[in-house]
């Protein structure tokens, strides 16, 4: 869990990417926090207020968040999820998203192992090597 003064420092990151899904009154409905480097996205966090679950806002933040790593030539996105949390792999296994690792104890409260999913924007091919 982030603190609040953990949040407001990463919104001000230059390799920080955050977007936010707002009401038409303006309310935080959810948002997607991200670290871009060197054509590799790494989510954070993917959040949806809990009146606004199940009505495909996160869906829309990942289609966002996917359009603009493309933008600025990004070869992948990644992230961790809990392992027990079926329905976010169901949502990122529908965005593409594919298994590629776990975690062991990633997690604590509970401790829990993480999956290891990653969106590959690019063909193998075209990937940058170093």
């Amino acid at each position: 869990l982030w603190s609040l003064k953990a949040f407001e420092e990463e919104l001000k990151n230059p390799q920080a990417i955050t977007l936010v899904a707002e009401s038409s009154d303006k309310a935080v409905m959810g948002f997607v926090n991200v670290r871009y480097l060197f054509g590799e996205c790494f989510i954070n966090n993917v959040a949806v207020s809990a009146p606004y679950r199940n009505q495909g806002i996160a869906s829309q933040l990942l289609q966002g968040l996917e359009q603009e790593i493309i933008s600025q030539e990004g070869e992948l996105i990644t992230l961790e999820v809990r392992k027990s949390n079926l329905p976010a792999i169901r949502c990122y296994q529908k965005h593409g998203y594919q298994l590629v690792g776990e975690r062991k104890n990633f997690y604590e409260n509970p401790q829990e192992n993480a999956l290891l999913m990653t969106k590959f924007l690019t063909a193998p091919k075209e990937r940058r090597t170093i």
